[in-house]
């Protein structure tokens, strides 16, 4: 009799019997594999309804892990240049501290005050090179490239292979623009004039350059004369351009002793300064040379006398107050660069980095979540790191020896113009068409509250870090003693089936009846 096998007495007994103890094999295996990794499913899809959810943290999670990554690296950037900064705003203050206290023992604390400001200035130079990682904090965009040339060719240019000055260091530029000032005569660059031919006059013309834009040297603004009537008579007049001015001096007759000639100065910076001369009796001598003139036996011999008596105390005022200018002018110029008035053809140029036209800060930011960033940039050419820098130049390069006799108007002259320039360490400079620039404590601040919110981003994504990683742990996670329960479960089915299975195999009628 020929039995169709699927169809037989039993067969399908059999084959349900063996499905379920395949079923209860792969059940076992399943546990097994969870038991060992801990995990729920080996694929996204074994998660079931949960698979987009467990996508969806994955992926946030990864992206704070970037995020924290970037924190980390920004809040030490962030806190290398807070602490960089800060230095340079001491190095200011303090040297704003010393010219103050110095004003009352000039020659002792001119050198002291030169000496520091040096060292402060090279310091504060090698500050500005900082770099983290690899990178360079005050180059704006830039951080590949060292911002800031080294002190040695900032201060003393660059040589020609022959040992001639190929560009110019600060040294050198200041020294130019003092030299340039001050004029061949040392005087301002004014021309004094007395002929034999005409004994009882003299002139004095300023330079048309000191009416030029930017103006160099003096400009004469006034004079004025207390005579005894018919004494000295002084007038000033403009040429008929209107460059220069000339001021006539006549001693049409003999002054009494205790008249005076006053000449009013105007120096580059808009300031003024005075030079007055006092008449002296007749066979004494003035008490300085640069202050008053004698009385001479007739009105030639006076003119004679007032006439050296101005070329000193021209000589005088020029040495005192236009080095102090021009010093300070050529510093801030200088490290207006790189757009200096002067080319980098002739000139070091003593900022490398990136110079454009945007926020300082914007130029470096960090992405710190999905919708947030928070900007740490900085420039070494900052306007207020700019006048810092000039300010510790002007007292490094424009202080008096102890051994100038000028040292004590030279030191007041130089604490003056570089004040206002170290003020800008806590005290934001103004500027004309943008309101008041921030002092580089303002920057300290602004990159010490980039901190704190690189911190607070820091926390917040932390704990948002840990709720999406809970949540990933419920879908995809295993939890051990379930797994254990259900795995010790299908054990025991699975061998109760295979005991009654092989006991079935064994069954026949004998054994039946048995």
């Amino acid at each position: 009799m020929t039995t169709i096998t699927p169809f037989a007495a039993g067969s399908y007994l059999t084959t349900r019997n063996a499905a379920q103890l395949t079923t209860l094999k792969s059940q076992l295996n399943d546990l097994s594999t969870q038991l060992s990794t801990g995990l729920t499913a080996q694929t996204y899809g074994g998660l079931g309804s949960g698979r987009s959810t467990a996508l969806s943290a994955q992926a946030t999670l990864s992206a704070l892990t970037g995020y924290a990554a970037g924190i980390t690296a920004a809040q030490t950037r962030t806190n290398v240049a807070v602490t960089s900064l800060t230095q340079v705003a001491t190095l200011g203050i303090d040297a704003r501290t010393t010219l103050n206290n110095g004003l009352q023992s000039t020659p002792v604390n001119a050198t002291a005050a030169k000496a520091n400001a040096l060292n402060n200035l090279q310091a504060a130079l090698d500050t500005l090179n900082q770099s983290v990682a690899g990178n360079y904090l005050f180059g704006g965009e830039d951080s590949s490239t060292q911002p800031v040339l080294d002190a040695d060719t900032i201060l003393n240019g660059t040589k020609k292979p022959d040992g001639s000055t190929d560009q110019m260091g600060l040294t050198e530029f200041v020294s130019s623009q003092v030299k340039a000032d001050l004029g061949a005569n040392g005087n301002g660059r004014l021309t004094q004039t007395y002929l034999a031919s005409n004994p009882t006059e003299i002139t004095l013309a300023d330079d048309p350059s000191s009416r030029a834009k930017p103006q160099s040297g003096f400009a004469i603004t006034s004079v004025s004369a207390v005579p005894t009537p018919g004494g000295i008579a002084a007038t000033r007049a403009l040429d008929s351009t209107g460059t220069s001015a000339t001021v006539t001096i006549d001693v049409n007759q003999q002054p009494a002793a205790g008249d005076s000639l006053t000449l009013t100065l105007q120096l580059p910076d808009g300031t003024q300064t005075k030079v007055t001369l006092t008449a002296a009796a007749s066979g004494t001598t003035p008490a300085s040379s640069s202050t008053g003139f004698a009385i001479g036996a007739d009105k030639a011999e006076t003119a004679n006398n007032l006439n050296e008596a101005l070329k000193s105390a021209l000589s005088a005022s020029a040495s005192s107050t236009l080095p102090a200018y021009s010093t300070a002018q050529a510093a801030s110029t200088f490290f207006s660069a790189p757009n200096p008035t002067t080319t980098a053809a002739n000139t070091v140029v003593w900022y490398q980095g990136e110079n454009g036209t945007t926020d300082p800060l914007s130029t470096q930011s960090v992405q710190v979540s999905a919708g947030s960033s928070v900007q740490i940039g900085v420039r070494a050419n900052q306007p207020a790191i700019s006048n810092v820098l000039a300010g510790l130049a002007t007292v490094a390069l424009g202080m008096p020896n102890s051994s100038d006799p000028n040292a004590a108007a030279l030191y007041s002259a130089i604490s003056s113009q570089a004040q206002p320039l170290l003020s800008s360490a806590d005290t934001s400079p103004s500027a004309s068409s943008t309101g008041a620039l921030p002092s580089v404590q303002d920057t300290v601040t602004q990159l010490s509250l980039a901190s704190t919110r690189l911190s607070n981003a820091a926390t917040t994504n932390k704990a948002t870090q840990n709720t999406l990683q809970n949540t990933l742990d419920g879908i995809e996670q295993a939890p051990t003693e379930e797994v254990v329960t259900k795995l010790l479960d299908v054990q025991n089915r699975l061998q109760a089936s295979y005991q009654v299975t092989a006991s079935l195999s064994k069954l026949s009628l004998v054994n039946y009846i048995s």
